[in-house]
């Protein structure tokens, strides 16, 4: 039975009479010090942990100036029994509860804290002129308008949450237990399982239409709050106060399908959006009139095409060179 056995079968007790007394005579034997700071050393630079700090040379040190001591005093040597082991000497104590923690330490490491993942952040970004479609984590389909972008945590590890600016449409996996919200400008619009387009650009406010199921959107910063059934749709009103009002779902959702659609729509966002669609410059020679267009163009309609019937209707010239486009309107 080596020394580290015996150490710890006397502490807990189960050493025979005999043992024990033959422990304790090596144990407060002069040579018993050299063996265990021998012993300590030994286990630990085995192993070269260094995480677990003590002073070996400090500890020894103190060891055998309390011994000293002790001699000086007159200190008995006798052997004591095994009922008088509480009269045991500190600094023997010490050493072997040393040597004891030293080969727990080393022989059972602790367990190490799992380190924290990092989660990462998805990005997806659209230029203009382009559009795709994104497939989430939980299955959700994305279609992603030109010039938007969407982030999500990956795996959506805090949750089902996805930031969106630009336009997009969201093809929703139902799932009750994890709640699916987008958070787009002001507004944040979350469903269990439906689909909804929404339109966030900058400078313009944000709308939710609602195709299936069922949505709740909420202002931020706010306790407003309103719910959208089909063909619903929700914004800021002049107020900044969420409005609702039907909506033309067909014509929410003609971009998905390359199809270009205006209904009155003032000549300025019409200009932004050919820009958008087409990933070009438009540039005017002076201001852009007052003016509201109408019109259906067919699925991917050249640019050209789409520049020749506005010009006819609206009243201006173009120049189309590469990526920049501009109107030269006719003076009145």
């Amino acid at each position: 039975m080596d020394r580290l056995t015996h150490i710890r079968k006397y502490f807990d007790g189960e050493l025979s009479r005999k043992e024990a007394e033959n422990f304790l005579e090596w144990y407060l034997s002069e040579k018993s010090e050299e063996e265990m700071y021998a012993e300590i050393d030994k286990l630990w630079h085995a192993k070269g942990k260094s995480e677990f700090e003590w002073k070996g040379d400090e500890l020894y040190k103190k060891i055998t100036e309390s011994k000293d001591n002790e001699r000086t005093l007159g200190v008995a040597r006798e052997i004591p029994a095994v009922k008088e082991t509480r009269h045991l000497m500190w600094w023997k104590v010490a050493a072997a509860v040393l040597l004891l923690a030293v080969s727990s330490f080393l022989l059972y490491p602790r367990e190490e804290t799992p380190a924290v993942q990092a989660v990462a952040e998805v990005v997806k970004s659209n230029p203009a002129g382009q559009k795709s479609k994104v497939y989430l984590p939980d299955g959700t389909i994305v279609s992603l308008n030109s010039e938007s972008t969407i982030s999500f945590i990956e795996e959506f590890a805090e949750g089902r949450k996805v930031y969106l600016e630009g336009e997009a449409f969201f093809d929703v996996t139902e799932d009750p237990a994890r709640p699916f919200t987008v958070y787009s400008g002001q507004l944040a619009t979350t469903a269990l399982g439906t689909s909804f387009n929404i339109k966030s650009y900058n400078n313009e406010q944000t709308e939710v239409s609602l195709i299936t199921g069922k949505v709740k959107v909420e202002k931020s910063n706010s306790e407003e709050m309103v719910y959208l059934t089909p063909g619903e749709r929700a914004a800021l009103g002049a107020d900044q106060s969420i409005i609702k009002g039907t909506v033309d779902l067909q014509a929410v959702t003609y971009w998905k399908e390359g199809v270009l659609y205006f209904d009155k729509t003032d000549l300025n966002e019409v200009v932004e959006t050919l820009e958008r669609w087409y990933g070009v410059d438009v540039l005017a020679s002076g201001d852009l009139p007052f003016i509201k267009c109408s019109g259906t163009f067919q699925k991917n309609e050249y640019l050209s095409n789409v520049l020749d019937i506005l010009s006819h209707s609206v009243g201006f010239e173009y120049q189309l060179e590469g990526k920049k486009v501009t109107l030269k309107f006719s003076e009145k």
